[in-house]
């Protein structure tokens, strides 16, 4: 796994040209992934960082069980057709899930990692992280239709059902942690398959106010991503007050 650091857009879609270059020879008909953290945390779905009050896989059953039932007519507008689409969905409200959210788009990545956090707040730490992921075709090898969510024997990358407009104005996808890998807490960078085709890249925080203006003239900003009246007052709130 590569690690290093940028501070412009500029250097950061070179490194994203340069790293494209240098896999022109792989057998690899499938766009690179991106991550942005405002923290520089394990690539570990939000199910495997918390402590479950009880068997960790027994809860995962209960949850998905209990946002189906709890309040059917919130979810039945959007349609879901499967535990696929229950999951995506919860995955979007914060539900904790094997999922992992990623995205076709280096500069929405970008924007999480230095523009999604309140102004008044400070960073977490001294830099931003974006994690590339360089997949092959391998990884994303996975029939939907045929595999329950819970029973994936690998870790893998889906590309969901769109059936929320977030996801699609966000290029979302997704990597689905198998259990072993979930009851092991074994993060994505320190599994054998993927370890190689990540590149770890960190923003220091100085360089975030500059970034995100940068981003906003390429028209990417909180109401391009969240098309929603909170990603408008999130965006409003950004470009009003320091």
């Amino acid at each position: 796994m590569r690690e290093l650091e940028i501070s412009t857009i500029e250097e950061y879609l070179n490194l994203i040209k340069e790293s494209k270059a240098e896999r022109s020879g792989d057998v690899n008909d499938s766009d690179f992934l991106f991550r942005g953290q405002t923290v520089d945390s394990p690539l570990i779905p939000k199910l495997g960082r918390l402590k479950a009050r009880g068997e960790l896989l027994e809860v995962e059953r209960l949850l998905l069980q209990e946002f189906k039932r709890t309040n059917p007519l919130l979810i039945e507008q959007h349609r879901p057709m499967d535990d696929w689409d229950y999951l995506t969905l919860g995955q979007h409200f914060g539900l904790p899930t094997r999922l992992l959210d990623w995205s076709n788009n280096a500069l929405t990545a970008l924007w999480f990692a230095t523009g999604n956090i309140a102004p008044e707040r400070e960073p977490a730490s001294a830099y931003s992280v974006i994690w590339i992921l360089m997949p092959t075709s391998k990884d994303f090898d996975l029939n939907l239709e045929a595999t329950h969510p819970f029973e994936v024997p690998e870790t893998r990358i889906i590309r969901p059902r769109i059936i929320k407009q977030r996801i699609n104005n966000q290029s979302g996808v997704f990597s689905v942690t198998s259990s072993q890998d979930l009851l092991d807490k074994r993060s994505l960078q320190d599994t054998d398959s993927f370890n190689q085709k990540l590149i770890k890249v960190k923003i220091p925080c100085s360089k975030w106010a500059d970034i995100r203006d940068d981003l906003n003239v390429l028209g990417v900003n909180a109401f391009t991503i969240f098309p929603e009246l909170e990603g408008l007052c999130t965006y409003l709130q950004w470009r009003y007050f320091e």
